[in-house]
């Protein structure tokens, strides 16, 4: 994977973690299980927006991508990439 690519993954992989530890305090909840239910949840969540984008969902047939605006570059082109199979390498999931 190209960098660009590694990055929004690791981002995907920050806005996880930040999501998690949030609804962990704001509930004030510190609980193993309620943590591993809610990095469960969002990984879910996270896999299959990257499952609408890449063009397997009800929603849309159509392959999708992200395009940095600046650069031009295409963040499922070159390495090519499956954005739903990226997750598991990135996202936290029990």
């Amino acid at each position: 994977m190209k960098e660009f690519q590694i990055k929004f993954f690791e981002y995907l992989a920050q806005i996880q973690k930040s999501c998690v530890e949030n609804c962990m305090a704001e509930h004030q909840n510190h609980e193993e299980e309620t943590e591993r239910m809610l990095y469960d949840v969002t990984y879910q969540v996270i896999t299959e927006i990257m499952e609408v984008i890449d063009g397997y969902s009800k929603f849309s047939e159509h392959k999708h991508d992200l395009i940095d605006t600046v650069t031009g570059e295409r963040l499922k082109e070159a390495p090519f990439i499956e954005l739903h199979d990226q997750t598991e390498d990135f996202l936290r999931y029990e």
